[in-house]
């Protein structure tokens, strides 16, 4: 089954206020007017010339004249006011507007506001020179962007056309940056922008899919046109990422369940109980590769492709690295499986660097078995049910340091390369930290109460999950537990993370949460009995349940 996170999708309701027509008729003569502005305080720069005004008005009135509706003669008369008014002061004319303001009705001042509003409008943001623009808007976040891109065409073409600013915010919400693409930064901004508010509120389309029946689901990759997953009915499912309901592709070889695997463009690699490590062409379907050597059950794997790591190329090229049951690791250079037509069996190698060209050696030194690797550059990271973790250079084969402290077995271990450090987590339900240069523990990650089986790490976050139902959030600088994520009514048997949120799963569902938070978002999967994996991207989740 997987998730989709969708578009968002935006209703608009508009509310119009409505006039009353009847609202408009002119009032009876005998109705009392009421005008908002009667009472007001004359401004003090009309107060000189209000004093003439009231000693005029004084000496002319002898006694109060009976108020006459408004005439034929009066609007004949209108132009003379009109002219008197264009003659008079500029703060005469201020003084008769205020005088008459005062005696206006609602009606009539609404009208004039409406009259006046637009001539008293000023486009500010218009009127500044380009570059002072920009610094305008620099200023704002990103919902005060949308609000004034909304104001005027003008203001949306001066938000929407500054690359700058959506370049800084792309950095500043930690967006990842399309250098070689012809999409504004804009448009990237609001792309992930979208699909980070998607995923915080659970906005997804959801496609049901048979798996592999009865058995356990032991793996799980996908990119976007192929779902990959393996499991202990010994077969690899391909599934169209697009269209999924239907197996693309079924590989068939192995004769034990299937507890490893990882593809790289069209080349997949599996390991499995039947002891061996196979090696696929995916578009043609078929096995080019048998690697034997292990003894026992390979029970992890990683493809481990060249970096640069100081300037240099690590490794020299692309390894696969298997750790197993019979205590080992074994090292094999990884083959180009477009060589050879697609009717050629596949090649059966020993462990025999005459015979089997791509063999490399064997990483000896655990005394029970390999239960999880770790590879960056020349560097392996291992842990074992001996309790203790390895660190080996892919280079020779050597042990670099062999770091004791777990008092249990040891079940996860990551590589945090910017740090030169790597973590592990064991049975004793500590999480050690431990420096690669040195081989010693830098911190001792206590919290959990029983088995912590997985962890995961960020540049910013390291993830712990056990058996004791909850996950914990660390800080891989200092150690420090910023947050623990509990509510899962079971161990914790799969989970991912980013520097956003966090999937995790156990019997009864999966769960979504605010890493930065540790706040429960929601439910993205419920009622099944248990959940084997899970892994997404920035647009998809794919999870292996059993209901």
């Amino acid at each position: 089954m997987h998730q989709e996170s969708s578009d968002e999708q935006s209703n608009i309701v508009q509310i119009t206020i409505q006039s009353n027509p009847s609202s408009l008729i002119p009032r009876q003569q005998h109705q009392v007017f009421k005008y908002p502005l009667s009472n007001a305080s004359i401004p003090s720069s009309l107060k000189a010339v209000h004093s003439i005004y009231e000693q005029q008005k004084d000496s002319s009135s002898s006694s109060s004249t009976t108020q006459l509706p408004m005439t034929t003669s009066s609007l004949i008369a209108l132009p003379t006011y009109t002219h008197q008014f264009d003659t008079m002061s500029i703060p005469l004319q201020s003084l008769t507007l205020f005088e008459l303001l005062k005696r206006s009705s609602k009606l009539s001042l609404q009208l004039i506001q409406r009259t006046i509003a637009a001539h008293l409008k000023r486009d500010f943001l218009a009127s500044l020179p380009y570059e002072l623009k920009l610094l305008v808007i620099s200023y704002l976040d990103v919902r005060s962007l949308q609000r004034a891109s909304l104001v005027s065409k003008t203001w949306r073409r001066i938000v929407d056309g500054d690359a700058n600013t959506w370049h800084r915010l792309l950095i500043r919400d930690g967006f990842q940056i399309q250098h070689n693409t012809h999409t504004p930064y804009r448009d990237q901004y609001r792309r992930q922008y979208t699909l980070r508010s998607n995923w915080r509120r659970g906005r997804f389309r959801r496609i049901e899919f048979d798996g592999h029946q009865d058995n356990i689901v032991t793996c799980l990759q996908f990119d976007h046109d192929k779902i990959v997953s393996g499991a202990t009915d010994a077969l690899i499912n391909i599934y169209d990422a697009k269209r999924p309901r239907v197996v693309m592709t079924q590989l068939k070889g192995h004769n034990g369940g299937v507890w490893a695997l990882q593809y790289v463009g069209n080349t997949l690699v599996s390991g499995s109980i039947d002891r061996t490590v196979r090696v696929w062409n995916i578009d043609q379907k078929r096995c080019t590769h048998i690697f034997k050597g292990h003894t026992s059950t390979v029970r992890c794997l990683q493809i481990v492709q060249p970096v640069l790591v100081n300037g240099c190329r690590e490794p020299q090229e692309p390894l696969i690295v298997t750790g197993s049951r019979d205590f080992s690791i074994r090292v094999w250079r990884l083959p180009d499986v477009e060589l050879g037509r697609p009717e050629d069996p596949p090649f059966i190698g020993e462990e025999d660097t005459i015979s089997n060209r791509w063999f490399k050696f064997v990483l000896v030194g655990h005394t029970h078995s390999v239960r999880s690797i770790a590879a960056h550059g020349n560097t392996l990271v291992s842990g074992s049910y001996d309790n203790t973790v390895a660190v080996w250079d892919l280079a020779d084969g050597r042990l670099v340091h062999r770091m004791e402290g777990h008092t249990s077995n040891v079940y996860s271990v990551v590589i945090d390369a910017p740090r030169n450090q790597c973590m592990s987590g064991s049975m004793d339900s500590s999480v050690f930290v431990w420096d690669l240069a040195t081989g010693t523990c830098l911190h001792r990650l206590d919290g959990h109460s029983i088995l912590v089986g997985l962890l995961g790490l960020t540049d910013n976050y390291l993830v712990s999950a056990a058996a004791d139902r909850t996950l914990r959030v660390w800080n891989p600088n200092n150690g420090v537990c910023e947050h623990v994520l509990a509510g899962h009514e079971g161990a914790i048997t799969c989970f991912k993370h980013d520097d956003e949120k966090v999937i995790s799963g156990s019997e009864g569902g999966l769960k979504v949460w605010d890493i930065k938070t540790g706040k429960y978002l929601y439910d993205l999967v419920t009622d099944v009995k248990g959940v084997w994996w899970v892994t997404f991207d920035k647009t998809k989740c794919v999870v292996a349940i059993h209901k």
